[in-house]
């Protein structure tokens, strides 16, 4: 397995990235911009039909909140050869920020559409991202022969309902604390309740045994 270097990319990629820019290429690597569609996951108690996609228009700036969920695509079609694995990542300026990919390293060989980048929040601030803004690198590399099992579907072109609808990726950190929160509270109001039932139920039982005491040792 051997990467492709500045000068095969330059060579190779105008036939395999759509559009291509010479100018993207870095480091023997190539850089992908963001499209024009975005999903960020909702709260799981926001109204189902509040859950949208979002389309950009060019250059048109959005922020993923602190601890959410996004889908973002790329606006660049790309496909990998039947000899050829590629390795996706985002760009680090973006993950220092505490943006982190969730979903997968690599492409597979005979793969041809546009890339869906699964991503969270990490940081403590909205991060925001542009339409044509570079935030996504890709690099190729040659395997020893044709893989006998390549990828023949046809990629994304757009983010799928599907994805949008997956229950794990709607439920954010933020949710979960408060949710946390609100059941620490539940559970301090049980004990309080509890302590003010025992505290009477033991002033009760003392009032009651003063009672037949007092009545004990009356002559």
């Amino acid at each position: 397995m051997s990467f492709w270097s500045s000068q095969t990319l330059r060579s190779r990629l105008p036939r395999l990235i759509e559009p291509f820019h010479q100018e993207h290429i870095q480091s023997a690597s190539y850089e992908l911009c963001l499209g024009d569609e975005v999903y960020i996951s909702a709260l799981p108690d926001t109204p189902r039909k509040e859950r949208k996609k979002v389309i950009l228009s060019n250059q048109e700036t959005i922020p993923i909140p602190p601890g959410q969920f996004a889908f973002l695509i790329t606006s660049e079609t790309i496909k990998v050869p039947n000899n050829s694995l590629a390795l996706i990542s985002m760009k680090f300026k973006y993950k220092s920020r505490g943006l982190i990919n969730v979903s997968g390293l690599h492409v597979d060989p005979g793969y041809s559409g546009k890339l869906i980048f699964a991503v969270y929040n990490a940081g403590p601030l909205h991060l925001h991202l542009a339409r044509g803004e570079r935030v996504f690198t890709i690099w190729y590399t040659d395997l020893d022969e044709d893989d006998e099992k390549p990828r023949n579907k046809v990629g994304y072109d757009v983010i799928p309902t599907d994805l949008m609808n997956s229950p794990d990726l709607v439920t954010s950190l933020p949710f979960l604390v408060k949710r946390l929160d609100d059941l620490e509270k539940k559970i301090d109001i049980y004990f309080v309740k509890q302590a003010i039932i025992l505290s009477l139920a033991i002033g009760f039982t003392l009032i009651v045994a003063k009672m037949l005491a007092d009545n004990f040792i009356q002559p």
